[in-house]
């Protein structure tokens, strides 16, 4: 009866302890260290705000693929209102992008809106898509103007046909002086 009861014990114990474990998960911390410190939005066609306009396009069009890109920049500014610029000759900046809303898909940024089989691909200044495997860009004070930093984004389909509905995906950036 005794090793019943301590075998009852060691394994009530057990129970609660693993329960106790099973609450996990992961928490992703971001952060730089840097000389300059600035303050980015974005900008499309000289106006500024957190929202890039990618455009309306039938679903024929989009099926085609032939959306079309839209440039658009990071700009810096200072707490004095200057810009941001990359000093030459020693100092470059790394841009860094993670999906705030959905996740990365093989074709980009997976859309959170109600078109199905889209997504949003955002790619660096050359035209290099980001992704998964890819999330990072380095840029040096030749590839801006003024401390802009270029992007592009265009709305694609994701392999499937593309039906109507609304495209909706965001991305957080960080931004690390070097």
């Amino acid at each position: 009866m005794k090793t019943k009861m301590t075998l009852a014990a060691i394994l009530l114990g057990a129970l609660v302890s693993s329960s106790a474990f099973a609450n996990t998960g992961t928490i992703n911390f971001i952060g730089s260290v840097s000389d300059t410190t600035c303050d980015f939005v974005g900008e499309q066609d000289g106006a500024q705000g957190n929202t890039i306009d990618l455009g309306t396009h039938t679903v024929d069009v989009v099926n085609a693929g032939t959306t079309p890109v839209v440039d658009f920049t990071l700009v810096g500014k200072k707490a004095n209102g200057d810009v941001c610029e990359i000093k030459a000759p020693n100092t470059s900046v790394d841009i860094s992008w993670v999906p705030a809303s959905g996740a990365w898909d093989a074709m980009g940024l997976q859309n959170t809106g109600t078109a199905t089989n889209t997504a949003v691909k955002l790619m660096d200044k050359n035209s290099n898509v980001f992704s998964t495997v890819r999330d990072t860009v380095n840029y040096l004070p030749a590839d801006t103007v003024g401390g802009a930093l270029p992007f592009k984004a265009q709305l694609v389909k994701t392999g499937a046909a593309a039906t109507a509905g609304t495209v909706i995906s965001a991305a957080k950036f960080a931004v690390a002086y070097k």
